[in-house]
């Protein structure tokens, strides 16, 4: 089994400033789901972000601030996204997707950002969910898919890939552009509209001893999940026919980028828990805002997440811990990544 580096993180010198380690933008959020943006930027924020914006509309901004006082706020209008578009500019890294919905405005502003957006993306939740109920010719253009990252569990894996299949493969994506092997392609498996749990609802990582930290994510000759789907697969299929870095998360989270597949070894069922994928999306932000490119830094930041999950269970116990806490021991994650 190939071991794949993880990416270094470099010490802070004694005269940073918030602005050397990345501003990201967070689009999230809905009535019903206040919580999701705030878990998103609190992830992100906790990975060591130095500026967190979230964009949510004007109704529940003050609620969503509220949860999360560390971010500030920008009010989403739906007939100007424009103005949300430019606003993005001035950051390093967008996620979005999160507590949404899949209505209309959800609909402008995925498409908006993957046609008018240049810089990384963090797509989630209903922003895949979103994508996955274009028609075909509502499908976005986009020059570089490689810096957009998806961030499925297996139901929003399995209707997404529906939809890229019925819209002929790479459906107009820059799959050209991914890292290629000789490898023939493989046959997409059936749909199944099931929406499986997975480390977004709080499914299982499995816990492992790691003799060190770059053996945390490697690459597999084997399914991440015995006896289950072959994910690796699905995973690999999904990035190549996309340009995207996938993240499929549940048991063994998969990372694909097109060329490599990573398999995290770290987590624990304690991570079970409404709002861990809403973190991890903060996670992944965080470590593209702050330069690190987006394939290493999904496979770094799940890494993260997973062990911030040990650290909690650790300290808390086998069962009861919140996506919060998760988020509060990503420093302690970090720290002990540094030191190895």
């Amino acid at each position: 089994m190939e071991t794949i580096e993880l990416p270094g993180m470099t010490p802070r010198r004694a005269e940073a400033h918030k602005g050397d380690f990345g501003k990201v933008l967070v689009i999230a959020g809905s009535d019903c789901m206040i919580g999701a943006p705030a878990m998103v930027a609190t992830g992100a924020m906790r990975t060591g972000t130095g500026l967190c914006r979230i964009a949510t509309f004007k109704d529940i901004l003050p609620q969503v601030l509220t949860i999360c006082p560390v971010a500030t706020g920008f009010v989403i209008n739906p007939r100007d996204m424009k103005s949300l578009v430019e606003f993005a500019e001035l950051h390093d890294a967008v996620a979005i997707g999160p507590g949404m919905g899949t209505g209309t405005s959800t609909k402008k502003i995925v498409l908006e950002f993957l046609e008018r957006h240049r810089g990384p993306l963090v797509l989630d939740a209903d922003a895949l969910n979103t994508l996955s109920l274009l028609e075909a010719s509502e499908w976005p253009t986009r020059r570089d898919w490689s810096n957009v990252v998806l961030t499925p569990h297996m139901g929003e894996f399995m209707r997404l890939m529906a939809a890229v299949a019925k819209r002929g493969g790479n459906i107009g994506m820059a799959a050209e552009k991914a890292p290629v092997t000789a490898s023939a392609p493989r046959s997409l498996a059936d749909d199944d509209d099931d929406d499986l749990p997975s480390t977004a609802d709080g499914v299982a990582l499995e816990m492992q001893d790691e003799p060190a930290a770059a053996t945390a994510v490697q690459s597999p000759v084997e399914p991440a999940v015995s006896g289950g789907p072959d994910r690796t697969a699905l995973a690999e299929l999904l990035s190549r026919a996309t340009g995207c870095v996938v993240v499929l998360k549940g048991h063994n989270t998969v990372i694909a980028d097109g060329g490599r597949i990573g398999i995290n070894k770290t987590g624990n069922p304690a991570m079970a828990t409404a709002g861990s994928g809403d973190v991890l999306t903060g996670i992944i932000a965080s470590l593209i805002g702050q330069g690190i490119p987006c394939a290493q830094a999904a496979r770094l930041a799940v890494h993260l997440h997973g062990s911030a999950g040990d650290l909690a269970a650790k300290a808390i116990g086998p069962a009861g811990i919140l996506a919060t806490d998760i988020a509060d021991f990503v420093p302690r994650a970090i720290a002990a990544y540094m030191k190895k």
